[in-house]
């Protein structure tokens, strides 16, 4: 059990660094793309589009390893640890956020408002962890 929960986290922790790394340079293409005009929304308009699409793919291979995890090591009393429950408050903002992209609301949230949430909400999900699991 030990050998899958490593591999669990292997797993986990590559999707959480492809997460902070896509979260960390959209915020730097997008302006980059929009100066471009037209010619950068052709260029780079796929690629944003893949690295939304592998962000929002990677948000989900973090909360089905979280889960294992949980399940396989610990047991429901971890839920009494208040740094795991702020770090599941913070999974639950960003995975709202990436919900409310796929409504019509997605346009009352100002691109680097929601940036910038989801960045903090980011940092404050891994602050949590090691505060939870250490």
């Amino acid at each position: 059990m030990d050998d899958i929960f490593r591999l669990l986290l292997f797993i986990h922790f590559g999707a959480l660094l492809f997460a902070a790394t896509t979260n960390l340079i959209m915020p730097a293409l997008m302006p980059r793309m929009m100066a471009l005009g037209a010619e950068g929304r052709t260029i780079l308009g796929p690629l944003t589009r893949q690295l939304s699409i592998n962000a929002r793919l990677s948000l989900l291979v973090l909360v089905l390893t979280g889960v294992l995890m949980v399940a396989i090591r610990y047991d429901t009393g971890l839920w009494a640890n208040p740094w795991f429950a702020a770090k599941m408050a913070f999974i639950a903002v960003i995975t709202l956020g990436i919900g409310l992209s796929f409504t019509p609301w997605s346009r009352a949230i100002p691109p680097k408002v929601f940036g910038s949430i989801t960045r903090i909400a980011l940092v404050g999900t891994i602050f949590c962890a090691v505060m939870a699991f250490n």
